[in-house]
């Protein structure tokens, strides 16, 4: 029976989709287990995990060697912790023995650049640039009104901040819009930069309209998934509409889920057209690309936005995306989506044989 290692800092973390895709492994005649990187002996390379029990559907304690497929869901912060699982997954990635379901993508800042070199895709770029120093904001913001600045390995909404010129001043805000700032000053913008980079490294962009007409903020999110056979499907697609107000639709953040076909039946024919041939044009180019630049990968979480004038904007490309979506779905399209890193499994067990 093949061996699939559901790895993550925090054991409660993804909880009920690993649950859930352990459930039907049994059919595909696949193990699973969970464990954390820092569950892994460094001197016996043994493993103080959990392993699930389809008897049962339980998880239960145990020690068993590093499996030979490894489904990376690990995320990291600045805590202590994070420091010290971040190289041990660089190792086991580096192992000859050990398959990941995908590799990863590197930060915001490689992705958007090398995005920005695609021949289609980089007409869905925003302007991009990184955040160095007090200077950068000013340089963004002579071009235009408003800009957010990012962190390049930022998820959920987390970090985000909105920057827009207020007469002489301007004003800082957190992505939920609840936390502003008035900086009158250079060395009170300098001091604000300062703040940021010590949390980690800046990406700036223009702030894109990007709103309901009831001033909600939203984004499309796709999900692609590699099937059996190693190709790429689209498994979902939803509306996340944030909080009027916030500059945010991250559902961590309190946004709602809604089906993708009742935002899409609101726009008029001409400009559905437009934004559908941007959405196909994306989706059809992205996941190969990304994977020749930087390494296989298993899935994609996509999130677009569409501007006031219809025009498709490629706001983040994530390896690790959530599951929140999910709710939108039918049934057998939510069982589809918790079996397919067992499918993608079997193909790379049979693609190991081969070599």
């Amino acid at each position: 029976m093949l061996s699939l290692g559901f790895v993550a800092l925090d054991k409660q973390q993804d909880r009920p989709y690993c649950t859930e895709l352990a459930k039907r492994a049994g059919r595909f005649g696949i193990s699973v287990c969970r464990f954390s990187p820092l569950d892994i002996d460094p001197q016996t390379e043994q493993v103080h995990g959990l392993v699930f029990q389809p008897e049962t559907n339980e998880w239960t304690p145990a020690m068993f060697a590093i499996p030979p497929f490894l489904y990376d869901r690990c995320f990291y912060g600045s805590d202590d912790r994070s420091k010290k699982a971040k190289p041990i997954m660089q190792w086991l990635k580096q192992r000859p023995d050990v398959t990941f379901l995908g590799y990863g993508l590197p930060g915001k800042g490689e992705v958007y650049e090398a995005l920005a070199a695609h021949p289609l895709l980089s007409a869905y770029i925003p302007p991009t640039s990184p955040l160095e120093g007090a200077e950068d904001v000013l340089h963004c913001l002579r071009r235009q009104q408003a800009i957010i600045a990012k962190p390049v390995h930022g998820s959920g909404g987390r970090g985000i901040f909105v920057m827009r010129k207020q007469g002489a001043a301007l004003s800082s805000e957190d992505g939920w819009g609840q936390h502003q700032t008035i900086i009158t000053r250079r060395n009170e913008l300098e001091r604000f930069v300062s703040s940021l980079n010590r949390c980690g490294r800046y990406v700036l962009q223009p702030l894109l309209r990007l709103s309901t007409p009831a001033g909600e903020p939203f984004d499309l999110r796709f999900l692609l998934q590699k099937n059996e056979a190693g190709e790429w499907r689209e498994r979902a697609r939803a509306v996340r509409v944030g909080r009027a107000g916030a500059w945010v639709a991250n559902v961590g953040a309190g946004a709602d889920i809604r089906p993708f076909s009742d935002w899409l039946d609101r726009l008029t024919i001409p400009r559905r057209a437009v934004v559908m041939d941007g959405i196909e044009t994306i989706i059809r180019a992205l996941p190969a690309y990304m994977e020749e630049r930087f390494g296989p990968l298993f899935e994609i979480g996509l999130d677009l936005g569409v501007d006031d004038k219809g025009a498709v904007w490629i706001l983040d490309v994530n390896s690790k995306p959530g599951r929140k979506i999910i709710s939108v779905l039918p049934p057998e399209q939510q069982d589809c989506i918790y079996e397919a890193p067992l499918r993608y499994c079997l193909f790379l067990a049979r693609e190991v044989n081969k070599r």
